[in-house]
């Protein structure tokens, strides 16, 4: 037998020896590297003896390696050594983490320990995870323990019968009475309930759970992995505790990644997917297997789908399609309550190809409109507004407002109040024993003067009757008016000064906001920006509100560049804005801006008001609206409003020679 090596490099040298004498392939260098990050000093003289002891170690598969050993072997594996063997359970036979002994020299994995250690319940005579509990002196596994009267006692505190988890000086607690005594958590320092409290380290329900399922630096090696066990220098992997029942997907082996359970995000993501687009008996829905590759194409987004599929109500409904208990179109999911969760399973089917690209809001509408005109008492009203919503309102709506630049939401609460407010007027009509035709004029202009905005939005409806030949009535558009700034030069810029320089906003609220304020953007053009009107020169960013690009500053280019480096997707999907929205193939919402910065005390119309009317006294109409993107009309609209007159600006321009 050779003696303990003292010298940390002697026993570096003898592992050396012996691996090379055992695997001759293995060069001098892979295995000091190897041994090297498979333990520290003190483990490295262990593990030279154990391979004295032992020759056969690294090729033969024995159970009896130590932890030092079994990091090394599967070091050399993944860099490709084959020759060299994992060390097998002694009962099994499969190459597994082997924690427990089997007292007969060797070792054995989870799965075979748990049999061989745990006696025949007295009940059931079967062999169940988690172990026995006693009665009587007799062993009995938990289902039938909590079967059993016998296992149940009066609570000392609600003196119900119960299962005691606890003893105090009083009698036994039941679950429901039991509560936790409130200690510093050795991990967080917050005084919380114990959930578990091991080497005398209490940890809090919320630590517990985050150390066994979230990845994160080991405080002894350094890798970003799972860190189950809490030492005192910190949270530690599985490798430096030298225990393997913790802190690996079961499916994969992946230590990187939050676990669900047993397993990772992306090893769970595939299996619950495939349970949602099934029927009950297990067969996919070959219409839906689309939308299972389009969720699966990204695997970084493995938390997102499952998110989705655990908590959103549009999950159900994919379910009921793969089930056949609903078609798959779009309007079946319209038919649901309006709101993002629709709006977000639409946009899925689409982009996936599940269905054909359709106007989602439209359809929206149209089903609403199905169920309000049924629910109006009077035939001729139904009637009449069912033939002005098809010829006129439902018309409003693009084909391809999918990846159009309209915002189709706005447009469709939009509609939905102005045939409100239409059928209000026939029903106002209808009990004063008025209609379209016999109505006065004064009536009409009464009632659209005691209801403000809403009475000049019957415009549209009062010209298509007429132009039917139902009313003589007259009804004129509601003016629209610039209004006034709201706001100080000074103010824009100092709110222009304070987006360059926050971090603690989003970048695409900072981008957004700082376009609105500079250039006078209204804030839906900002948010439909696409990425192909970027165009790069170098340093120099060009962007093309207009016909005409605009060279940005420096400062509001660079956080351009920023927020279109960090919206690159990779090859498995496409991203055509530079606001890229959580929908699937849509931009972001106004709100999704407009909130933050009103928030930060930020006003955009009031900032958009200034700097149009700072750059339409700068600018000639035509030149802000080529910039712009907005109509000359408009343009010409807010040179009068700025006080600039040009209309000599054509003779000017020439007259006068080049610079």
């Amino acid at each position: 037998m050779n003696s303990l090596p003292v010298d940390p490099d002697v026993a570096l040298a003898q592992i050396v020896h012996a691996c090379r004498k055992e695997a001759p392939e293995l060069p001098d260098s892979v295995i000091a590297s190897a041994a090297l990050l498979a333990g520290g000093a003190k483990a490295r003289t262990r593990f030279a003896r154990e391979l004295a002891l032992k020759p056969d170690l690294l090729t033969s598969g024995r159970s009896d390696a130590s932890p030092t050993a079994y990091r090394l072997i599967k070091d050399l594996r993944a860099r490709g050594y084959e020759n060299i063997q994992l060390p097998r359970c002694s009962s099994c036979g499969l190459a597994k983490n082997l924690p427990h002994r089997d007292g007969q020299g060797g070792k054995r994995c989870g799965s075979c320990n748990r049999p061989a250690t745990t006696p025949d319940c007295t009940s059931c005579h079967q062999v169940r995870r988690g172990g026995h509990r006693m009665i009587d002196g007799k062993p009995y596994c938990a289902p039938c323990w909590r079967r059993d009267p016998r296992s149940r006692e009066i609570c000392s505190i609600c003196a119900r019968p119960g299962t005691a988890v606890v003893r105090s000086a009083s009698g036994p607690v039941c679950k429901g009475c039991y509560t936790s005594p409130s200690t510093a958590c050795s991990h967080c320092g917050e005084i919380r309930p114990t959930m578990t409290r091991k080497e005398d380290t209490p940890l809090c329900m919320r630590c517990y759970q985050s150390l066994r399922k979230r990845p994160r630096t080991c405080s002894r090696c350094g890798e970003y992995r799972i860190a189950p066990y809490l030492r005192q220098e910190g949270p530690v992997c599985p490798h430096c505790a030298n225990q393997f029942d913790l802190g690996q997907c079961a499916g994969c082996g992946n230590d990187q990644r939050p676990l669900q359970g047993n397993y990772c995000t992306i090893c769970v993501a595939p299996r619950l997917l495939r349970i949602l687009i099934s029927d009950d008996e297990g067969t996919t829905h070959p219409q839906l297997t689309a939308l299972e590759h389009y969720l699966l194409r990204n695997p970084e987004n493995a938390d997102a789908v499952i998110s989705w599929i655990r908590r959103s109500p549009m999950a159900r409904v994919v379910h009921d399609m793969a089930t056949g208990h609903a078609p798959i179109s779009l309007r079946a999911i319209a038919g649901h309550r309006a709101g993002g969760a629709t709006g977000y399973l639409a946009a899925l089917l689409m982009e996936s190809g599940v269905v054909p690209t359709e106007n989602f809001d439209r359809i929206r509408l149209e089903v609403w409109e199905e169920e309000y005109f049924a629910a109006l008492p009077n035939l001729a009203n139904r009637s009449l507004l069912k033939q002005y919503a098809a010829w006129i309102v439902n018309p409003r709506f693009v084909d391809a407002a999918h990846l159009g630049t309209t915002d189709e939401s706005l447009r469709h609460r939009q509609s939905k109040a102005h045939l409100i407010a239409v059928c209000n007027l026939l029903d106002t009509l209808n009990d004063r024993g008025l209609d379209l035709g016999t109505v006065p004029q004064r009536t009409f202009d009464d009632y659209v003067a005691t209801r403000g905005r809403a009475g000049k939005q019957l415009t549209p409806f009062i010209r298509w009757a007429g132009a039917q030949g139902l009313t003589r009535l007259r009804s004129e558009y509601l003016k629209s008016s610039l209004g006034t700034s709201g706001a100080t030069e000074d103010e824009r810029w100092a709110w222009a000064k304070d987006l360059l320089t926050s971090e603690d906003l989003r970048l695409e609220v900072r981008v957004g906001g700082l376009l609105a304020i500079i250039y006078g953007t209204a804030l839906t053009r900002v948010v439909s920006l696409r990425r192909d009107a970027v165009t790069l020169e170098g340093d120099t960013i060009y962007l093309s509100l207009g016909t005409e690009p605009i060279k940005l500053p420096s400062a509001l280019g660079a956080l351009l560049r920023r927020l279109l480096d960090s919206g690159t997707t990779s090859g498995r999907e496409s991203n055509i804005w530079i606001f890229k929205g959580r929908r699937a193939g849509r931009h972001l919402t106004t709100a999704t801006i407009r909130g933050p910065l009103a928030r930060r005390g930020i006003s955009l119309r009031a900032a958009r008001n200034v700097a149009l009317m700072s750059l339409a006294r700068d600018l000639p109409p035509s030149v802000l609206a080529e910039l712009l993107g907005i109509s000359v009309y408009a343009a010409e609209r807010w040179s009068a409003h700025s006080g600039h007159d040009w209309t000599d600006y054509p003779r000017v321009r020439l007259t006068t020679g080049p610079i």
